[in-house]
């Protein structure tokens, strides 16, 4: 992995003059159909939906020496880029016609998501086969990790512990996975502590972390948990051994239910179920990305085979004050596996959401399913010891299960945490009730697109009336939900995000957006061509880039380390709706006057810049939203957003936009001097592409 310093020259955010409005010929030749543009190098666009890579794990990271062959290794974007580099350029002596050429292109693209396919005989170890990292302590300088967390825990790792692990490894992959070196001790307690303070931190926090004991935890989910943390450490020896680990759990896991189907009902299997999900889906590598989005199913099947949904299922756990130290603790073990259960649940639910929305995919999980009691204070929570939650819990005063209000009634009446003040956990209850109307507007969105195909049926003109205004009433809830976060002292910006992106999505259809922007390649760009148009001429679009320039200014806001994850490709479809919208309004605006793309090209680019001088600047990521919201309405002015100079940068140019968008990223991580996570190193170099895009050169 690059140094961070490497990367953040990159994106520099250019000089915004006239050479940025030109556009590569793919998008002209999509947008000017009958133009040719033959004088011109063909530029293809990468996969904009696809921000994750191949393995690409250096040799001098490990010690080969000990293998008899070398390593099975899927091929490497950078060799596909070669290879591909070699056959367009033989391919531009034929006879083909732009287009054919641009369209084979696509099909070999190295970017692209919807034209991979694994290599035969590629197994879970394939390219990541080696455990050998001699790390003994991770320094605090290395770890990704929020600089305001306070480390409630420490875990005391056991010999006996790492001998589990080990036996697990080697049960699991004795013959395809090699290990001249297990992590040390020290080295795993420091991977447990770091997940287990970033868990403790989070909102939807599910691992009860004071509780959390070495010797009474199952293999599987200690193995998880030290993969989890090693996503946070910025040393590629250290988070690339958390990548093989994950593999290894997840096969695990597995075998655990063959073994004994009981364990389907027990809590630690489950808890290292998701985990796993969370770490192949966030991984920023294809394949992990695609097995982690297919095994969601079994995990929700299992939560709702035991009843997990069901409020009947959760029992009182009252403390007394007379109790003794060990009927305590029992009663203090029991009530954090209850609430566990439920921040299970819930962190499942919002996992099931961020998918459906950043992959346009039908949720598992439905709101209405969600019956389970509202879960407990993070004050009891994080109690560090059976005597400081007895404390807290006889001073709080909550009531029983059976009177605790369902999460399905709070969906619809958030207001019921104002009658019992400081008794449930109010900030991830808005989280999870925000997810569920994103949850409304996935089904909008499905909604549109089937009476997109019924245009001249009169019979279905009810339909699309209900169907606007089911849009202005999803506007009305998300407004008035995030009036009601304002006036909380305790909001967050990742409820802030999640709304400003909700309602970005209400007024745009980010499949479209991908596919314009060269997803499925220049055949569907162009059929969903005069859809994208027909938009960016409405107020819809304005209201949509409106919201995308507010996700901009919300993840300004994130704690470091914090803007990663979903929230990282939350900024990135933003910023991607952003350059569609000023790309075909710029392409409008030059097309207006135009004579032919040879000849007029420059001389409508240099027009275009001087109108940006004269035309009021219209900020779209600022908190006085006056000029935006007229531009909304009436459409007059230069849309655009701030770089972190403070350099106003108009939506026309796509090298500043992504520059920014992509800054915005790696600021969130200043002293990650050794490397960014994966997943933020492939949107960065996505966005960069993108980019790069601004031009013929």
């Amino acid at each position: 992995m690059p140094p961070f310093g490497a990367v953040q020259d990159e994106y520099q955010v250019p000089d915004f003059g006239p050479a940025s409005m030109a556009f590569p010929d793919f998008f002209e030749q999509v947008m000017m159909p009958g133009v040719e543009m033959s004088n011109h190098t063909s530029v293809i666009p990468p996969d904009v939906s696809n921000f994750t890579s191949d393995f690409t794990f250096d040799a001098g990271d490990f010690d080969f020496g000990f293998l008899a062959s070398g390593l099975t290794r899927p091929p490497t974007a950078q060799g596909h880029r070669l290879e591909d580099n070699n056959r367009v350029a033989g391919t531009d002596q034929t006879t083909h016609s732009d287009v054919q050429l641009r369209s084979e292109a696509f099909g070999r693209s190295p970017w692209s998501w919807n034209h991979w396919i694994p290599e035969r005989s590629s197994h879970a170890f394939s390219g990541q086969d080696v455990i050998d990292v001699r790390q003994d302590r991770v320094d605090a300088s290395d770890q990704l990790t929020t600089p305001d967390s306070v480390r409630l825990v420490h875990c005391d790792l056991r010999h006996a512990e790492r001998d589990r692990m080990i036996r697990v490894v080697t049960q699991v992959a004795h013959t395809r996975l090699t290990m001249p070196s297990f992590p040390s001790l020290e080295l795993l307690e420091d991977l447990v502590d770091v997940f287990l303070l970033q868990d403790s931190s989070a909102i939807d926090s599910y691992i009860h972390s004071a509780t959390f004991v070495s010797d009474v935890t199952c293999t599987e989910l200690l193995l998880a948990v030290v993969a989890a943390g090693a996503r946070y450490i910025a040393l590629a020896p250290v988070w690339k051994m958390g990548l093989v680990i994950h593999e290894v759990v997840r096969i695990a896991i597995g075998d655990l239910l063959e073994r004994d189907n009981k364990a389907t009902r027990d809590l630690q299997p489950l808890q290292a179920i998701l985990l796993g999900l969370d770490i192949g889906v966030w991984s920023g590598f294809r394949r992990k990305t695609e097995i982690a989005l297919s095994f969601l199913q079994p995990l929700v099947t299992m939560l709702a085979w035991s009843n997990a949904f069901m409020k009947f299922s959760y029992r009182d756990v009252i403390p007394l004050p007379d109790d003794t130290d060990d009927v305590l603790m029992d009663k203090w073990r029991a009530w954090t596996e209850r609430e566990a259960k439920k921040r299970l649940i819930l962190h499942t639910f919002l996992h099931d959401s961020q998918l459906a929305i950043l992959y346009a995919k039908n949720p598992l999980i439905s709101p209405a399913q969600i019956m389970m009691p509202l879960p407990a204070c993070r004050e009891l929570w994080l109690a560090p010891n059976s005597h400081a939650w007895r404390n807290a819990y006889i001073r709080l005063g909550p009531p029983s299960q059976a009177e605790t209000p369902a999460m399905m009634e709070f969906f619809g009446h958030n207001a019921v945490l104002d009658q019992s003040v400081g008794v449930y956990d109010k900030v991830l209850c808005m989280l999870v009730a925000c997810h569920g109307l994103g949850h409304e507007i996935w089904q909008y969105r499905a909604h549109a697109r089937l009476l997109a195909g019924w245009k001249n049926t009169n019979f279905r003109r009810d339909r699309r009336i209900d169907h606007l205004r089911l849009q202005r009433d999803l506007l009305d809830d998300l407004t008035s939900f995030q009036a009601h976060c304002d006036l909380q002292a305790n909001y967050t910006p990742e409820i802030m995000l999640r709304l400003e992106l909700l309602m970005m999505l209400l007024h745009v259809d980010i499949e479209d957006v991908q596919t314009f922007s060269g997803k499925l390649g220049e055949g569907e760009a162009r059929r969903v061509f005069p859809k994208i148009q027909q938009w960016s001429q409405n107020a819809e679009s304005r209201v949509a880039i409106f919201h995308a320039g507010q996700v901009f200014r919300v993840a300004r806001t994130f704690e470091k380390t914090r803007l990663r994850d979903f929230y990282a490709v939350a900024l990135y479809h933003a910023a991607l709706t952003l350059w569609v919208y000023g790309m075909i309004t710029t392409s409008a605006a030059r097309r207006s006057g135009r004579q032919s793309p040879s000849a007029a090209t420059q001389r409508l680019s240099n027009m275009s810049h001087q109108s940006l001088i004269h035309s009021p600047r219209i900020p779209l990521d600022t908190t006085d939203d006056r000029a935006a919201r007229s531009f909304q309405l009436l459409g007059q002015g230069t849309a655009g957003v701030y770089s972190l100079q403070s350099e106003f940068v108009p939506l026309s140019s796509s090298r500043g936009l992504m520059g920014t968008a992509a800054s915005i990223l790696k600021d969130d991580f200043p002293q990650s001097f050794n490397g960014l996570p994966p997943l933020i190193e492939n949107l960065a170099n996505l966005m960069g592409e993108i980019g790069k895009l601004s031009g013929h050169d």
